[in-house]
């Protein structure tokens, strides 16, 4: 029994150091195809969506119970939002004829984004220099800033000019209703999550540094849009934050 036990024992001990269970660290920077799906125009004409690119990065941490799964914790910088133009009457000078004018919207959100992932990865042997891995698990985005802005060729002779703020503020009844004047922030929620899903490779550079590039996905479960914007609709649809991207990560393997 005792010899039986050592073996065993044994065995898990070398299973333990070959499958590389510790702690693992680093960071990744990368850029988003960013996207927000359902407008909330606040009564003004919907927009045609246009192509949006946002960075990302920041700083992870890692530990691996086995060879093939783990937790992963992160605290990213990401730059969210959406790009639109479309031809329309809203900001058209000529109140005479009305013709359709081209008028552009962008929306920039900065948040700061925590997700905790589950981690699975191919086993790594004596002599690999690759894994691949895929990462699942919620995330929690916190805003930490905003901007919107409106232009349109108003006076239809190609001259954009920039639509105030407090012309937008003034279709939101809740907005208009107060003395000060808002900013782009209090058009949005505080508060967003949603899934995040990656898939990459971990390519090593000797048995403890490994460098990551990783495809990402994000798909928001909450309303970006602040409960006064909400308001204005019978039939209102929640505005969610997504992005697809790709990043490049250091990381170094912290030995037990």
């Amino acid at each position: 029994m005792k010899k039986l036990t050592l073996s065993v024992l044994l065995l898990l001990t070398c299973f333990a150091l070959r499958a590389q269970v510790g702690l693992r660290v680093g960071g990744h920077l990368g850029f988003n195809n960013v996207f927000i799906h359902n407008q909330n125009s606040y009564g003004y004409s919907e927009m045609d969506y246009e192509n949006k690119f946002g960075l990302m990065g920041g700083v992870d941490v890692a530990y691996n119970f086995d060879g093939m799964s783990g937790v992963q914790t992160e605290i990213n910088y990401v730059k969210l939002g959406q790009d639109y133009f479309d031809r329309n009457r809203d900001f058209s000078a000529d109140s005479d004829n009305n013709p359709k004018v081209d008028t552009y919207r962008q929306i920039d959100l900065s948040y700061v984004q925590i997700p905790i992932f589950y981690r699975f990865q191919s086993e790594k042997r004596k002599k690999t220099v690759a894994v691949f891995h895929a990462l699942v698990g919620p995330t929690f985005g916190f805003l930490i800033s905003a901007d919107m802005a409106y232009q349109a060729d108003v006076e239809s002779n190609g001259e954009l000019v920039d639509i105030p703020l407090v012309i937008i503020e003034g279709a939101v009844p809740d907005f208009v209703a107060t003395d000060a004047e808002e900013e782009p922030k209090d058009f949005f929620r505080g508060f967003d999550m949603g899934m995040q899903f990656a898939f990459g490779a971990d390519i090593y550079a000797n048995k403890q540094v490994y460098f990551t590039p990783q495809l990402r996905m994000f798909y928001g479960f909450t309303d970006i849009n602040s409960q006064p914007t909400r308001d204005l609709y019978t039939d209102y649809a929640f505005s969610r934050n997504a992005f697809v991207g790709f990043t490049v990560g250091v990381h170094y393997y912290v030995k037990q």
